[in-house]
């Protein structure tokens, strides 16, 4: 787990519009991965200084003192299973947390724990109820292509649900982003695309692409409020079901549809479909939902 220029940007950013990061969970310790060139992109572009920390550039260490120094964070705690990697908070955050860790830290930062946390729904749960009404969260984590690195890979749809109005909070960014290699760390080349919410387009937001995606995702908390009282659902299927909609193809076919299909043998009509889906459904080709975050 650990932190990339690409995710450390997305907070420096938002600290500048105004993010709060007094006080800071972290869950389990960060490794920090910057190159001279990523280095040198922060001083000059935010104009944050790590010459007095003694950092060995595109070497994977723990990064404490550099994410204090560039978020500004007064105190940082960090939550892990074990105290292996010298947490100062041991919770199994499959089971709910002790009622005094509520509401109690400005941000949380994950750069890389929830997909191997088996018991999803309990541990973004937690993650919520962590953090105090007007603080945020940042989840940096695994999408497209990382298929046995965790028990998950997440959609976009996923964070949108569960970071809504009814659970008390509010999405501020989600962004894919692809890299070349399956460690996110190994390359510069980290290519970003924030994602619309699918229930404003109305559609969803299927995606196919070959390299691998990572997700990052920005939430504010908004209010105090009981979470998941209403598991969240498909936006495509809450539309669907609120219009008394039947999930049934009823849509006239034009003259030129039942041509061919009259005259095509079906192996031809369904591969003709899929080479369509494969060329819809890019991160670069799907403007309404994908555009490019630099």
């Amino acid at each position: 787990m650990g932190l990339i220029y690409s995710r450390l940007k997305l907070m420096i950013e938002a600290k500048q519009n105004g993010t709060r990061f007094d006080n800071v969970i972290t869950v389990g310790k960060q490794h920090i991965n910057l190159s001279k060139n990523e280095y040198n992109k922060v001083k000059n572009e935010y104009g944050i200084s790590l010459d007095t920390i003694n950092y060995k550039f595109g070497e994977r260490i723990f990064g404490d003192d550099l994410i204090k120094k560039c978020l500004g964070i007064k105190e940082l705690s960090t939550i892990d299973y074990s105290d292996y990697e010298n947490a100062n908070i041991l919770c199994d955050l499959n089971n709910a947390i002790p009622k005094e860790l509520h509401n109690k830290f400005d941000v949380l930062i994950d750069g890389g724990s929830i997909e191997h946390i088996f018991n999803f729904p309990i541990a973004i749960k937690n993650y919520m109820n962590l953090i105090k009404t007007g603080g945020e969260l940042f989840i940096f984590t695994n999408s497209n292509n990382h298929c046995g690195h965790g028990f998950y890979q997440f959609s976009p749809e996923l964070f949108y649900r569960v970071f809504d109005e009814e659970n008390g909070f509010k999405i501020k960014e989600v962004i894919l982003m692809e890299h070349p290699y399956p460690g996110a760390e190994l390359s510069e080349k980290q290519i970003c695309y924030k994602v619309k919410d699918p229930s404003d387009i109305g559609r969803r937001s299927t995606l196919v692409n070959k390299h691998p995606l990572g997700i990052m995702v920005h939430a504010k908390k908004n209010r105090q409020t009981s979470i998941f009282d209403q598991n969240p659902m498909q936006s495509d299927y809450m539309k669907t079901w609120e219009n008394n909609e039947k999930k049934v193809e009823t849509r006239k076919q034009n003259k030129y549809k039942k041509l061919f299909k009259k005259i095509l043998p079906l192996s031809i009509i369904n591969r003709m479909k899929g080479l369509k889906q494969l060329y819809s459904f890019s991160i670069k080709r799907d403007k309404r939902f994908y555009s490019k975050w630099e």
